[in-house]
């Protein structure tokens, strides 16, 4: 028996985000969706009635994300990459060794709060400081709704087996760091538990050589950035099947360049949006589309991003990427119930006509925090704008 029923005016349906009418979604007692009935909408949307027109968008999913430093907001504003957040000197790590537990956990528990208000559902964290920054990050959300997934860094070999253990799977500040020892090890981890195991790459500069290696070991399942590839490696990381994951805003703010987006949308990679370091941007993924949408325009006038699959990179595809497809990334029978909602009578959605064709375009550049009315997970209700 269903536990309960959520109805919506409209919603983004299936993998393909198809829109419906009149979505009324029947949630088991775990959180899964046993039941989708809707309507076939009208081509011009009807948005004449002065009740709410509440659309349903599928949880979005933030790919990429260091929710430690959440209480240094803007400490490094106008400074560079390596003087912010490279280890063990950087900006970042000086102040996560000096700053108490409570602190940083008050820090991580805004952060998940200004992310479910965005409609997010689940985040991909990495982990600094080893175990005591997974014990951390677990302390910190033990009584939320919201998912996540942790991807543990050691700070020397014989922390390994125990970061592995305790994480969702290992997340590399470089590839550079790895030893062949290193490498040996978590190849055998692998083997027994396949866990997902994700790496910074290419961010600030491209070292051909490691780039190569990297590639060669087909140790790495994610990678992160790549803001300086060229066209043959995207052509390996889609032979090796791994997954991207892009912070455009991340590299805008600390002047390190803007992925090859170009190349990306040639190749057909699916890739995913992060927004990385919150101390440097906010975790808003509307914003992440937007940029990479001016940018890429600015880039080659000619490029078209299509606002659906824009969409897609932050929720189906970052799924995908992270092996979750088969439980979130859509609203689709099977799934857990993770969604939020958006009225679409609100005046910054208001257009003369909307129709299947400029509906999504309007969704992706006119969706602000505040139009979010509910955030769900697993059917319940994790936000609700007041």
């Amino acid at each position: 028996m269903p536990k309960k029923h959520i109805f919506t005016r409209y919603g983004l349906i299936g993998d393909n985000l198809d829109l419906k009418k009149n979505i009324d979604l029947e949630i088991d007692e775990e959180g899964r969706i046993v039941k989708i009935s809707s309507e076939k909408p009208e081509k011009n949307i009807d948005l004449s009635r002065s009740e709410p027109n509440l659309l349903m968008i599928p949880g979005l999913i933030n790919s990429h994300v260091h929710v430690g430093d959440s209480f240094a907001k803007e400490m490094g504003f106008n400074k560079d990459l390596i003087e912010v957040v490279a280890p063990p000197n950087g900006i970042k790590h000086k102040l996560l060794n000096q700053t108490s537990e409570s602190i940083k956990i008050k820090g991580i528990k805004k952060a998940v709060l200004e992310m479910l208000s965005s409609g997010i559902t689940t985040f991909i964290d990495f982990r600094e400081n080893g175990i005591e920054g997974l014990t951390l990050i677990k302390e910190a959300l033990k009584d939320s709704q919201m998912k996540y997934l942790t991807l543990g860094r050691f700070n020397k070999e014989n922390d390994i087996d125990s970061v592995y253990e305790l994480a969702d799977g290992i997340g590399l500040v470089s590839y550079k760091h790895i030893s062949r020892l290193v490498k040996e090890k978590l190849r055998r981890k692998k083997e027994c538990n396949n866990k997902i195991i994700a790496c910074h790459c290419a961010e600030n500069v491209r070292n051909d050589a490691l780039t190569k290696e990297l590639f060669n070991d087909k140790l790495i399942d994610v990678i992160v950035h790549g803001t300086h590839f060229i066209k043959s490696d995207l052509e390996q990381l889609k032979k090796n099947y791994l997954s991207l994951v892009l912070c455009p805003r991340s590299n805008g703010y600390f002047g390190v360049g803007f992925p090859p987006i170009i190349e990306v949308l040639e190749l057909k990679i699916p890739i995913s949006l992060g927004t990385d370091n919150v101390m440097a941007n906010s975790l808003d993924l509307f914003e992440e589309m937007r940029y990479l949408y001016g940018i890429s325009r600015v880039l080659d006038p000619s490029v078209e991003l299509n606002a659906r699959e824009l969409l897609k990179m932050i929720s189906i595809y970052a799924a995908r990427n992270f092996k979750m497809d088969e439980e979130i990334g859509s609203v689709a029978e099977g799934k857990h119930a993770n969604f939020f909602t958006i009225d679409l009578n609100a005046s910054n959605f208001y257009s003369h006509q909307i129709d299947f064709k400029n509906l999504y375009p309007i969704i992706v550049q006119r969706t602000r925090s505040e139009n979010i009315k509910q955030t769900y997970i697993k059917g319940e209700l994790a936000f609700e704008r007041k």
